[in-house]
């Protein structure tokens, strides 16, 4: 049985891709707390409310876009490996970025 062995270089690259998406799904929790406690409050503390939710999310949209286009860019030394291989990495790095694109289009449909 042939052993799969997976350079250091491409498992951190995986822990990063894992760690984009993780931190782009917590957009949804953030987004549905936010707009349940908006929806509790009355009159002028809707103000307040609003004026937090768009500094919060929007800093946490800034965020999940750097992480995403910092795994998009990334370049990687791959030595040895097949065409097959490289064009997997290819595609692989573009998940966060499209996976942001469907949430944030999935969050201005429901808000």
């Amino acid at each position: 049985m042939k052993a799969l062995i997976i350079s250091d270089e491409i498992n951190q690259f995986h822990w990063a891709m894992l760690k984009s998406v993780l931190l782009i799904l917590s957009l949804l929790p953030m987004s549905q707390g936010i707009l349940t406690l908006w929806n509790a409050t009355e009159g002028s503390s809707q103000i307040m409310v609003g004026f937090f939710a768009i500094s919060v999310l929007s800093a946490l949209f800034i965020l999940c876009f750097w992480s995403a286009l910092k795994a998009t860019v990334l370049n990687l030394k791959q030595q040895q490996t097949s065409a097959l291989e490289h064009m997997v990495v290819k595609i692989y790095r573009y998940i966060p970025m499209v996976f942001l694109t469907v949430m944030v289009s999935y969050l201005v449909t429901q808000l």
